[in-house]
């Protein structure tokens, strides 16, 4: 168990904006026809609990096992688009070979080639609170993103990739894949504007600084809103009082530290900026109904870590 949950990051790129990555699985059948032998497999362990700076899109075509993402398991049979954002601590455990890709970019890259396309937070597979990280296929489905994946990985291999090209299949691809996420429900345009810009706005600074800022007021005054309107507006829209909100944001980083690492309860206040330990112990009980350490324990012998 580590003392702190690893933490990757993309490779230092020579361009100001920081480049997008593809890979294979670990465990992947090897390079097929169709996939070129010098697309790299995936440097990173991904067998134990470990979180990424960065985006990434898993598409898988072929394989089983099971994906675990912030303490809940995901079956991997099928076709699939799988999906994590920065911070999130996941970890995949195959049963059987996999084959599809892994692609890794930051927000920078995806805002600087699509500068006028949906922000990634207004994503449903993205957007924080209601995330839907698995997006299953159908065969038609999975071919038209086999086609703009081999198409990605010809030009990220290309003697001089064309980092522009690069960065709008991966626009395409994301706004393809929150179609098919929408299908049955509502347009992906209603679903991305039915929330105010304002509650987006929230999400996106609590999601980015919710260890250091606890309180309404900050990101109030951040969004130039009054703290009763912006509670008003969060509890319409989001169903959950704000201060809530970004204590449940903060819980979710204690349980991560608490079932990932050895850190004392002690440390892992600290660590969200809880100055007093005390506190943090009776609020994580009355939100879980457990101590800090009960929940360790529990969520330990409960699971293969």
């Amino acid at each position: 168990m580590f003392d702190t949950i690893p933490v990757h990051s993309l490779p230092k790129s020579q361009s100001p904006v920081p480049a997008l990555r593809i890979y294979r699985f670990k465990n992947s059948n090897g390079a097929s026809t169709e996939i070129p032998d010098t697309l790299p497999i995936t440097p990173l362990p991904t067998d134990t609990p470990h979180r990424h700076t960065y985006y990434e899109i898993l598409f898988i075509e072929e394989g089983q096992g099971f994906h675990e993402i912030d303490f809940h398991s995901y079956a991997m049979q099928g076709t699939g688009m799988h999906f994590l954002t920065p911070g999130q601590v996941h970890l995949l455990t195959f049963a059987a070979p996999c084959q599809g890709f892994i692609v890794a970019f930051s927000e920078d890259f995806y805002t600087f080639y699509n500068p006028s396309a949906t922000s990634l937070s207004k994503f449903p597979f993205f957007q924080s609170g209601k995330r839907q990280p698995i997006l299953r296929l159908t065969e038609m489905e999975r071919h038209y993103f086999h086609n703009i994946l081999e198409n990605m990985v010809e030009d990220h291999l290309g003697n001089e990739p064309d980092q522009n090209m690069l960065g709008q299949y991966l626009g395409l691809l994301l706004q393809k894949c929150a179609i098919i996420s929408q299908k049955g429900v509502r347009s992906y345009e209603t679903s991305a504007s039915s929330v105010p810009e304002i509650v987006g706005r929230f999400q996106e600074l609590v999601e980015k600084n919710f260890r250091e800022m606890h309180e309404v007021q900050q990101y109030a005054t951040i969004l130039k809103v009054s703290p009763d309107y912006l509670s008003k507006t969060v509890k319409r829209f989001l169903g959950v009082q704000t201060q809530e909100y970004i204590l449940d944001k903060l819980l979710l980083e204690a349980k991560r530290l608490l079932v990932f690492t050895n850190l004392s309860s002690k440390e892992i206040a600290y660590h969200i900026h809880m100055e007093d330990p005390s506190y943090f112990g009776r609020i994580f009980k009355r939100k879980s109904g457990l101590t800090p350490n009960e929940y360790r324990d529990s969520v330990r012998k409960s699971t293969i870590y």
